[in-house]
């Protein structure tokens, strides 16, 4: 979730623990991205022999799960355990806006609620001494998580909770926020109209690495500066080191990144967006196309590099080639100036551009124009490279490797889409379906194949749970929060989710690249490598040992 941590996680995939050695026997059968050899973690060798890799596997420490924080709560300020929260709970489930949890509905009730529980104004320290002690435990008790830290530091110009408040921006979201009394709601100067947060943005880059790199914590009680007693959940501490690794993540030595992000939505309402486009464009007008490649952008659900070669299609209606490669080239300028000079999104535009001008060969030519066949092409093309990835071969090496022989998890996007769910790899258990050989083998398979399996994985991942008190697990064991991906099939009258793909085996019976059949795949996979605390948050670090 949230585009601006993965960038830096995406900048840290360069730096390998290890490097594959020259002679890898992997390092040519996918591209660079997708090459498995990066995910190398104890060893600097991968297993590669089929016969020799495990059918299943899982880490010696289970990754616990937690809340992902998300933006649209206000990160770690959310006050996840007091009453009134649960009631904005109920009223956004019966919203006129589910898709974004309430912040576009017009309910007064509702945003009354929303400026009461995500814009309160905290306590002050001279509030909390007036209180008896029970009272005020009991208090504290309730608060969020960047409340609990600021308190228990004595810092109540609360720099945690303005700090988040900073980064989420969850006030441009509020239509009044309580006066300072508390007792009446004034009209936030900081809203902004229409403005909506995404509801899949939020801390999971960073809960992710934390479940993988820390044991689960439990609750605890301390003793803040200024001698009030602040009781801490798990939930609370799961936030804190959620937080710390979101804060500064230098402080995480990420190993690798497998793959590429797909940044496109694939969905089907999409789909039908951009076929009602190709039936909307006027034969021989461009103003029409014009009209049609604005609509596309405004869209907002496909990478700049994508839009552009969607876009190209639509010049098949021009009045004539030289139009079509005219009006194209303009476009191509325009979102090229928009892009930084040397930077890698330049590089593939220029690319895209260049293999884009067949896409309206076309152009000019009534007779030839085929919408059907337009609306598959426009459709297909939002499908890049990025969005077919992982490498299915890669991937079984990747989960025999960490999660069967060195027992370790790693992080994994489990939709290939334009939102980002960074999870936990908890299990595999992989099956042998069918043998190929011969005529048999795919089309397109990686040179010296000479064989392919067809396997069925179940692959479990740790999916969010809302904050609770008590841990979840115990560290060991797998729990309901370590659920299955892929596509759902039926065996013996029951269904279930796996990932089905084929693994492409040469003549050593090592593997050497793979295909995907299941629609279902992982966008890109990332190691986690080990955490160095720093000093910066040594108090943090104390409260997680304090909690074990």
């Amino acid at each position: 979730m949230n585009i601006r941590p993965i960038a830096s996680i995406a900048g840290l995939s360069l730096l390998f623990a290890c490097q594959p050695t020259e002679n890898s026997v992997v390092k040519d059968a996918w591209n660079a991205e997708n090459n498995p050899t990066i995910m190398m973690s104890v060893k600097n060798e991968f297993e590669t022999n089929f016969d020799n890799l495990p059918l299943s596997g899982r880490p010696n420490k289970m990754p616990w799960s937690d809340h992902y924080w998300p933006t649209y709560h206000g990160g770690i300020t959310y006050r996840w355990g007091q009453t009134k929260t649960k009631q904005l709970d109920k009223l956004i489930a019966s919203s006129s806006d589910r898709q974004f949890a309430g912040q576009l509905d017009n309910n007064a009730n509702l945003q009354k609620m929303r400026s009461e529980v995500l814009g309160y104004m905290p306590y002050s320290k001279a509030q909390l001494d007036k209180m008896s002690r029970s009272e005020r435990t009991k208090l504290i008790a309730t608060l969020s998580p960047a409340e609990k830290l600021d308190i228990y530091r004595g810092a109540f110009d609360y720099p945690t909770v303005e700090a988040e408040r900073n980064r989420t921006e969850i006030f441009s979201t509020l239509r009044t926020i309580p006066s300072e009394t508390g007792e009446t709601f004034v009209p936030n100067a900081d809203f902004v109209q229409d403005e909506k947060i995404p509801t899949w943005f939020g801390l999971c880059h960073a809960w992710a690495p934390a479940t993988i790199l820390f044991d689960e914590p439990g609750p605890l009680t301390v003793q803040s500066k200024d001698g009030f007693e602040v009781q801490m959940a798990a939930s609370d501490i799961k936030a804190l080191l959620t937080y710390v690794i979101d804060e500064s993540p230098s402080q995480q030595r990420t190993q690798s990144f497998l793959a590429e992000r797909c940044n496109n939505d694939l969905g089907d309402d999409s789909k039908k967006e951009l076929e009602a486009l190709v039936d909307a464009t006027k034969l021989s007008d461009l103003d029409s196309i014009n009209e049609q490649i604005t609509a596309i952008s405004n869209m907002r659900k496909f990478d700049t590099v994508t839009t552009l070669i969607v876009a190209s299609h639509f010049y098949t209606f021009a009045p004539s080639l030289e139009a079509a490669q005219t009006a194209f080239q303009k476009l191509y300028e325009r979102t090229q100036n928009r892009l930084k000079v040397g930077s890698s999104d330049r590089k593939k535009l220029a690319i895209a551009y260049e293999a884009s001008l067949k896409n309206f060969a076309d152009a000019g030519q009534a007779d030839k124009i085929d919408r059907k066949s337009l609306k598959a092409a426009v459709t297909e093309s939002v499908n890049i490279s990025a969005c077919s990835d992982t490498n299915a071969g890669s991937f079984h090496l990747v989960i025999t490797n960490l999660l069967g022989i060195q027992k370790k998890s790693f992080g994994i996007d489990v939709t290939r889409d334009s939102e980002v769910w960074n999870q936990a790899a908890a299990s595999f258990s992989s099956q042998v379906l069918a043998s190929y050989q011969g005529k048999d083998i795919s089309k397109g398979a990686a040179v010296g194949t000479v064989k392919e399996h067809l396997i069925e994985t179940r692959f479990l991942y740790t999916t969010e749970e809302m904050p609770a008190w008590d841990r979840f697990g115990d560290n060991v064991s797998l729990q309901k929060h370590h659920v299955a991906a892929g596509d759902v099939y039926t065996a013996n009258g029951r269904q279930y989710r796996a990932l089905r793909y084929r693994i492409e085996l040469n003549a050593q019976n090592q593997i050497i690249g793979g295909s995907w059949e299941s629609n279902t795949r992982p966008d890109f996979i990332w190691g986690t490598g080990n955490f160095i605390w720093s000093k910066e948050f040594s108090d943090i670090e104390d409260l997680y040992y304090q909690s074990l």
